[in-house]
């Protein structure tokens, strides 16, 4: 992975980190896939693990965990 991306990844982690709410967090991180989408390029695969989590702690804040 070019540094540009691991540079854009680990910024949006520090963002994400200090977010209160996971959803928030989420929708960052799809807009960030769906930019890669349209430009052509492939999605980071750790970026795909970011979104993964982040939806596996909105499901769990939405049934009260």
């Amino acid at each position: 992975m070019p540094d540009q991306m691991q540079a854009e990844i680990a910024d949006l982690n520090t963002t994400i980190e200090t977010l209160d709410d996971p959803r928030e967090g989420y929708a960052l991180v799809t807009d960030r896939i769906k930019a890669y989408r349209r430009s052509g390029s492939a999605v980071p695969e750790d970026l795909r693990l970011i979104e993964r989590q982040l939806m596996r702690e909105c499901m769990a804040a939405s049934q009260g965990r």
